[in-house]
């Protein structure tokens, strides 16, 4: 298979309240930390649901907690996995000032520091995206933080599809950016409706990949039942049938 950009960018607009869908998907994301992981948690139920042939349903504040409850094991186990790379991003970033501690009146030497400095930084930024990405992909879709964790499934993903994944995943970077901006032009609400799109595009890009994954010979993923759960309401009582007209 192939990597098919304009269906990740178009899939959102699939269903029936799409409109809907985009303005409260942007809301969550003015909620800080909860909103996301709100969005999160419905993407994953809407993606695995279709692989299991449950068709993609608009998003509903009622079920917020469901939501919640599915987008905290990616969440969590990707928080945890960061933790263990942000420190070496803080030390990528020293190199960008030994060049106006050790020679502040040699122009040279500060560029090359910032420059050296600064692809360092984008290196190790790109390998924490390479390997973060596995372990809340498998996190999410069993429910289970330790599972994210697998070193095998981790490596695999990656060795199979991570580079693909990663020139994907900046070339989408390189189109939200200027649409953020644009945004904030919007009376800075345009922001959030871009970031929510943007972040549904990213997630069928990478399910995208765990489908290309499947299909080089990767073990498929168990998912979690409770992401497999149909949300509906509950059906409103219909109204009692009107009786005879009372005798005279």
């Amino acid at each position: 298979m192939t990597i098919d950009f304009g269906a990740a960018c178009s899939d959102l607009f699939k269903t029936k309240q799409k409109w809907q869908t985009l303005l409260l998907l942007s809301v969550c994301i003015l909620i800080p930390v909860v909103g996301q992981i709100v969005v999160m948690g419905y993407l994953y139920r809407r993606h695995a649901g279709e692989r299991a042939g449950i068709p993609a349903a608009d998003f509903d504040f009622s079920d917020f907690g469901e939501h919640l409850q599915a987008g905290l094991w990616p969440f969590v186990s990707g928080l945890v996995a960061s933790l263990v790379a942000i420190p070496v991003l803080m030390l990528t970033m020293l190199t960008m000032f030994l060049g106006p501690l050790l020679a502040p009146d040699n122009d040279a030497v500060v560029l090359i520091g910032f420059a050296v400095g600064m692809l360092l930084y984008l290196v190790v930024f790109a390998v924490m995206i390479l390997f973060l990405t596995p372990v809340q992909l498998r996190s999410g879709l069993m429910m289970d933080f330790k599972a994210g964790f697998s070193k095998d499934f981790v490596f695999g993903f990656v060795r199979k599809v991570g580079l693909s994944y990663l020139l994907w995943f900046v070339l989408l970077n390189l189109m939200v950016i200027p649409l953020a901006l644009l945004g904030y032009l919007a009376l800075f609400v345009g922001v959030y409706v871009v970031a929510a799109w943007g972040q549904t595009v990213a997630m069928h890009l990478l399910f995208q990949h765990y489908d290309l994954y499947q299909e080089r010979g990767g073990a498929p993923i168990p998912v979690h039942p409770a992401l497999l759960k149909v949300l509906t309401k509950p059906a409103l009582p219909p109204l009692p049938s009107p009786g005879p007209p009372p005798a005279p």
